[in-house]
């Protein structure tokens, strides 16, 4: 590896470096939980729709997929084991 490629990777390192006293906004965090929940419902509503065969490919058994999908979406998801 020459000098000027670990100088590339390194300059590179550092423009992904936050500040620690930058915290990310309210509108921001709001956002990202409306993101996640929504990623949720949709999940849930997918599991909730596969049938015995899917959920036997997948490694899931029925009773695991029923408890996820009865969830709240505000609710973190489990195992699926």
């Amino acid at each position: 590896m020459s000098y000027q490629s670990r100088q590339r990777i390194a300059d590179q390192a550092v423009t992904f470096v936050t500040p620690a006293s930058s915290r990310p906004t309210l509108r921001y965090r709001l956002a990202m939980t409306l993101a996640i929940w929504r990623e949720r419902i949709a999940t849930r509503r997918n599991l909730a729709a596969m049938d015995a065969r899917s959920l036997r490919d997948a490694g899931i058994s029925p009773a695991a997929a029923a408890y996820e999908s009865g969830k709240a979406f505000w609710q973190a998801s489990g195992p699926l084991r």
